[in-house]
């Protein structure tokens, strides 16, 4: 049975001949109920940091609930960022091999044209030069036939056999060939 501090003050006991003295029991009765009421308003007091503190406590764990949620969503989605990083990575890496696969034949093919370029330009060079080489012993044959006073025969040329010249003027006549000139049999 609860007893508020109302019941315990108005609390009647039996009167007995040599009984209690009455003002002392009620003053006691008065001091238990004041006590009683403290004691039931610090047990309501306790009983509300209780629940307060109960609520609070869902809040935290609901909060730390959603924390670990939030923190398991933040993993997962790093997971699936760093894969596709890298699966972006290989692909960036296969066209750039491939790209670098195809400029390196590129260069190659390019190269060999260029190589063929130069041998020819390098072909037509000593053809210009031999029919350059030509052009003129032509020419100083015929300023020489026409105009010997002006291109007197050299001094190797004078001391010449007949043979020699003979031989010359025959090597001269023939047209110039397409080709590396021929070494000189002169002595």
């Amino acid at each position: 049975m609860k007893f508020t501090p109302l019941d315990i003050q108005r609390r009647e006991f039996e009167r007995t001949f040599r009984g209690i003295n009455e003002e002392e029991v009620r003053a006691f009765l008065l001091e238990v109920a004041g006590e009683w009421e403290e004691v039931q308003q610090e047990n309501q007091r306790l009983r509300n940091e209780i629940l307060d503190l109960r609520e609070h406590l869902r809040q935290y764990q609901d909060q730390d609930r959603i924390f670990r949620e939030t923190l398991l969503n933040a993993q997962k989605t790093k997971e699936e960022i760093l894969d596709a990083v890298n699966r972006e990575k290989a692909l960036i890496l296969r066209e750039a091999d491939f790209k670098a696969d195809e400029l390196l034949r590129e260069a190659t093919a390019r190269s060999g044209e260029l190589e063929v370029q130069i041998r020819t330009l390098k072909l037509e060079r000593v053809r210009f030069l031999q029919d350059m080489d030509a052009l003129v012993a032509r020419t100083r044959r015929f300023l020489q036939e026409e105009a010997p006073e002006l291109f007197p025969p050299a001094e190797p040329t004078r001391k010449l056999s007949d043979q020699d010249a003979a031989r010359l003027d025959q090597l001269a006549a023939v047209p110039p060939r397409r080709g590396p000139l021929p070494p000189a049999d002169l002595p």
